[in-house]
């Protein structure tokens, strides 16, 4: 039954492929982890009824999510269909857009389980789970169709069996279930445990890929891990529950975030430079870069609501201050005024 599916949805029209590329961004980590950022630092009380929890909580989800794909597919190798690393570029698309369409419809390493299932089925059905707008039998029926858009258009493209999307579904729910039991008490998400449990999954699966030789998936484990650590330790210390970043707390955080992730990418990616000839670019020594890189951009996402409050905070209590002062001297007699001419 698999394959008469895979061959059916592999035959799509030619004009439905580029749609598919896009939709399939749905589930990519890219949009999911860009989308939980935004979420955590923006949202409010009509989504949830404690944002910042519950965003955070979600983050903690996003990367176990990329733990257990890591893991899983270290641990079974199996490759990809024929041809999931060629795209045909459609002749009416701009060549300005050519290489991120390549890129969106293609995929490379390892196909089974399905990552994007996984993400998408973990991270939409973490905001189902969580959040508080609407019903939850409404939530639930969003995130699934989200879930199946994103499954069924891995395989149009032609870059997963149809069997690596079903169980990769099947191992997200089974990892949403285990966040649900581990990082939940009752109907209120503890982030902590959240980030502690990605840190555990991103170790576990750090083991397996060094087990099967996979450098490459060893420094995507590594990023779980430290970005995990990264925001167990500041849930623990962050202090009050501060209010949304606004828009230009936003782009600030936005332009530190990709800096700081944008060279655990390079380190992880591209490799380490010598450094007077006594770092070897070798994938331990990048994985002692691409830790604490993690950590420190999963460490600033979750404190990142927090240090935009304390700057607010520290202008209005400055602004205080100065009107303070004001009113003081405004208070205060004038040596030159009517006072000082009735004592002469």
């Amino acid at each position: 039954m698999f394959r008469t599916v895979t061959r059916n949805l592999l035959a799509v029209p030619d004009w439905l492929v580029p749609i598919a590329a896009v939709l399939t961004q749905l589930g990519d980590p890219w949009f999911l982890y860009l989308g939980l950022a935004l979420l955590y630092w923006l949202a409010d009380d009509r989504l949830a009824a404690n944002p910042r929890r519950v965003g955070a909580t979600v983050v903690a989800v996003g990367l176990g999510a990329l733990a257990v794909t890591v893991g899983l597919k270290s641990l079974f190798a199996f490759p990809r269909p024929p041809g999931a690393g060629e795209a045909a570029v459609p002749l009416w698309l701009p060549d300005l857009l050519s290489d991120a369409y390549v890129n969106a419809a293609t995929g490379d390493g390892f196909g089974f389980p399905s990552g994007h299932a996984i993400g998408a089925t973990m991270v939409y059905g973490g905001l189902a789970t969580f959040l508080d707008v609407g019903d939850r039998r409404t939530r639930r029926g969003v995130a699934a169709g989200v879930i199946v858009v994103v499954a069924l258009s891995r395989v149009a493209l032609g870059v997963h069996y149809l069997a690596d999307v079903a169980v990769g579904i099947a191992v997200g729910l089974a990892g949403l279930w285990l966040f649900g039991r581990i990082a939940r008490t009752g109907f209120r998400p503890n982030p902590d445990r959240a980030f502690f449990l990605a840190a555990v999954l991103g170790a576990a699966a750090t083991v397996v890929a060094a087990a099967g030789g996979h450098g490459g998936e060893v420094l995507e484990a590594g990023i779980v891990v430290g970005g995990g650590l990264g925001g167990y330790a500041v849930w623990r210390v962050r202090g009050t529950d501060p209010a949304p970043v606004g828009a230009v707390g936003t782009v600030a955080g936005l332009a530190l975030i990709a800096a700081v992730f944008g060279g655990a990418y390079v380190v992880a990616s591209a490799g380490l430079p010598y450094v007077f000839g006594v770092v070897p670019d070798t994938t331990p020594f990048r994985l002692l870069a691409v830790v604490p890189l993690s950590f420190a951009g999963v460490a600033l996402v979750v404190a990142w609501p927090t240090i935009v409050d304390r700057i607010r905070t520290g202008d209005a209590d400055e602004s205080e201050g100065e009107s303070v002062a004001d009113l003081i001297a405004e208070a205060e007699p004038n040596a030159d005024g009517p006072e000082s001419e009735r004592s002469e």
